[in-house]
């Protein structure tokens, strides 16, 4: 904006005054024309002092900015002051050790152990163990407290992993004598065959163990069950070149010559059979059957026996010297 210029001293005569506004007086930058604003420039607003935002314009148009210079201000109230910016922080050199935190600002760490004399809370998730994968492995670890609780906590001791592995076949291979008796006593499946056909009897005899094998046979061990593989007996199963092989092989050989013969010929039976030709006996699981003869130039795994009033051939591999022992009744008395 022009303001009005004081008449400065004359120091020629011959030179009249003349106001600022003649040409001959301005310097060459002065004597352009003003610029004229750009067109699409928005008129100039008076600021104001109140909190409350300016009323809508009725014609759309782009936002008016405020301006930028103290020019435009005129005799308008200056604006609010603006909030005092925080100088920004001085990076910290190299090799200068991080400032420590003070101990009432440090951030607490809870552990997720249970100390020993609190009290456990809320709804913590708990891992429950497959019973019978519990039986299988206290057994083989010989963990004889463990079998004992187990084992009420099992629908059925006798039944089988994926291999065909009892607990029974693991408590034999691993030499557990206590846990052996315990399972025989509770009515385990003496003749559980894996895979392959074996009984914990095979594995018995292949460890040349005569204690375990006397035990199994008392507890109903068939003496002629075969294996699938190599069609063996528990007595083809002894280690020649394993201490105890001597024993261990007189033993069961031994069995295999009394049965039938010893005890007036009396032999058990282990299995359920039915008879599947007329010259066959049918007979239940424990009947006491009688066996006439062993020798039979025709028949060489089967035996002509008596039952009852009847008489007829039963499969040899089916018998044992004594009785299966019975399940014992599911109670922890």
């Amino acid at each position: 904006m022009w303001t009005t210029a004081t008449p400065p001293t004359a120091t020629h005569r011959s030179t009249p005054w003349r106001p600022p506004s003649h040409p001959a007086l301005l310097p060459f930058w002065r004597l352009a024309p003003p610029l004229a604003p750009p067109p699409h420039a928005p008129p100039p607003t008076t600021m104001t002092t109140s909190c409350c935002p300016p009323a809508p314009e009725l014609t759309p148009g782009p936002p008016v900015p405020p301006p930028d210079s103290e020019d435009n201000n005129n005799n308008n109230a200056p604006l609010a002051a603006a909030p005092e910016m925080l100088p920004s922080p001085i990076p910290e050199e190299e090799g200068t050790p991080p400032s420590a935190t003070p101990p009432s600002q440090q951030i607490e760490k809870r552990s997720n152990l249970k100390k020993p004399d609190s009290e456990r809370t809320g709804h913590g998730l708990r891992v429950k163990f497959n019973p019978l994968a519990l039986l299988l492995d206290a057994s083989l670890e010989g963990e004889f407290d463990l079998v004992q609780r187990i084992i009420y906590e099992v629908d059925n001791p006798s039944k089988p992993n994926d291999e065909g592995i009892t607990p029974l076949h693991n408590s034999v291979c691993a030499g557990h004598h206590h846990i052996v008796k315990f399972l025989l006593d509770f009515g385990v499946n003496v003749n559980a065959a894996d895979s392959d056909g074996w009984t914990p009897l095979h594995c018995a005899a292949s460890c040349n163990s005569v204690h375990l094998c006397k035990l199994l046979v008392e507890s109903g061990a068939a003496i002629f069950a075969t294996t699938i593989s190599d069609v063996e007996t528990a007595a083809d199963k002894c280690e020649e070149m394993e201490e105890g092989y001597v024993q261990c092989s007189q033993f069961l050989h031994g069995v295999q010559e009394k049965l039938g013969v010893m005890n007036k010929g009396a032999v058990y039976g282990l299995w359920e059979y039915e008879a599947q030709s007329p010259d066959e006996l049918s007979f239940q699981e424990g009947d006491a059957i009688t066996i006439l003869s062993r020798k039979d130039d025709s028949e060489t795994e089967w035996w002509w026996a008596r039952l009852n009033d009847k008489e007829g051939y039963v499969p040899r591999n089916l018998l044992g010297l004594y009785p299966r022992i019975k399940p014992r009744q599911r109670s922890l008395a």
